[in-house]
C-alpha cells in the first residue's frame, strides 16, 4: 500500500498501541519493584542505593519513543 493508503491509519494505531504498551510495562515494572522492595527490607536497601535502575528504565522509554518517532517519519 502507499503511504496515504487506507491502511496507513491502522498502522499508526498499531504503532501507537505498541508504544503505549511498552510505556505501561515500564511503569508496571517500576511499581512492582517498589511493592516488592517494600515487602523485602534487604531488597529495599539495595534498590534505594541503585538509581541506575531508574535511569535504565527512563533511557529505555526515551529510546522506544525516539525509535517510534523515527519510524513514523520514514513511513
Amino acid at each position: 500500500m502507499t503511504a496515504g493508503g487506507p491502511d496507513s491509519g491502522d498502522a499508526r494505531r498499531v504503532r501507537d498501541l505498541r508504544v503505549v504498551l511498552l510505556l505501561l510495562a515500564c511503569v508496571v515494572i517500576v511499581l512492582g519493584l517498589n511493592v516488592i522492595s517494600g515487602l523485602v527490607p534487604q531488597l529495599d536497601d539495595v534498590l534505594a542505593g541503585a538509581p541506575v535502575l531508574v535511569l535504565v528504565l527512563i533511557g529505555g522509554t526515551v529510546g522506544v519513543l525516539l525509535f517510534s518517532v523515527g519510524r513514523g517519519r520514514r513511513a
